[in-house]
């Protein structure tokens, strides 16, 4: 019985060790994962879109942006500060590959009611870059500042 004992002994010490290192093994994978960084740069960034509700319901501006390290496949996810007033979309909304080499796109903002008093206001929004995978977005979004006014005017003066 004893030399049952004394080779179970090896046991109690090896599984331990072993639960461990894969604890360990993945403690440093989670760390150097969430260390790495793939930076976006936006050429212009506030970006600032501005129409008139009274004209048109939406509006848009060109913006650009490159990836350092490149990063394959990527999306682009759009938000708004008030999503029950101003919709932000982005066009086109995916690339196959993010790099050095700009990418363009163009961002609309666009009143959610047919009722232009409705959307009076400054509102703003975001654009993140988000990939390999869609639940991992880059750092750096694109923030989007938007203002709509209704008015018609300049107006013409009457001269007396």
């Amino acid at each position: 019985m004893s030399s049952e004992v004394r080779r179970g002994s090896p046991l109690k010490f090896i599984l331990p060790l072993a639960l461990l290192a894969v604890i360990g093994l993945g403690a440093g994978y989670f760390s150097a994962s969430a260390a790495k960084s793939f930076p976006v740069a936006w050429s212009v960034n506030p970006l600032m879109i501005k129409f008139n509700a009274s004209g048109s319901f939406s509006g848009s501006a060109p913006d650009s942006f490159t990836c350092s390290p490149s990063v394959s496949p990527v999306t682009l996810q759009a938000f708004s500060s008030a999503p029950d007033i101003i919709s932000i979309t982005v066009s086109p909304s995916s690339f196959s590959r993010c790099g050095p080499t700009p990418d363009d796109v163009v961002v609309t903002a666009s009143c959610v009611s047919n009722i232009s008093a409705v959307c009076d206001g400054e509102y703003t929004g975001s654009v993140q870059v988000c990939g390999p995978a869609p639940y991992t977005c880059l750092k750096q979004s694109l923030v989007v500042d938007v203002a709509v006014t209704t008015h018609k005017c300049p107006c013409p003066t009457t001269g007396g």
